[in-house]
């Protein structure tokens, strides 16, 4: 399994800016990360592996390098709203739920 800040490829036309989702870690099974790729900054994806010795999906051509698979723009722009939306939907939750806890402990 390749860590997703280790993905370089296609080098000659992409720049990992940040990584979004590590899918290493979350065990979601694919990574995300904001890219820019040629000259556009957007979304790109990636299946990580089923083990330490898999390079996951998409790989190059030749098949030694893991790479990344860029989202069309359409996609890229839902991907966006819809993980934007979420974080502050899950930082609204937890900060309500640390009031009512606060609220609780003054009872």
């Amino acid at each position: 399994m390749v860590q997703p800040q280790d993905v370089k490829a296609p080098k000659e036309k992409i720049k990992v800016l940040s990584i979004i989702e590590d899918g290493t870690k979350t065990k979601k099974g694919y990574s995300t990360a904001f890219v820019k790729w040629k000259d556009k900054k957007t979304i790109a994806v990636r299946w990580d592996g089923d083990n330490r010795l898999d390079k996951g999906f998409p790989v190059t051509t030749n098949g030694y390098h893991p790479s990344w698979f860029i989202l069309p723009e359409r996609l890229a722009a839902l991907y966006s709203q819809d993980f934007v939306h979420t974080q502050q939907a899950l930082d609204e939750l937890e900060e309500f739920l640390q009031k009512r806890v606060g609220e609780d402990l003054n009872v």
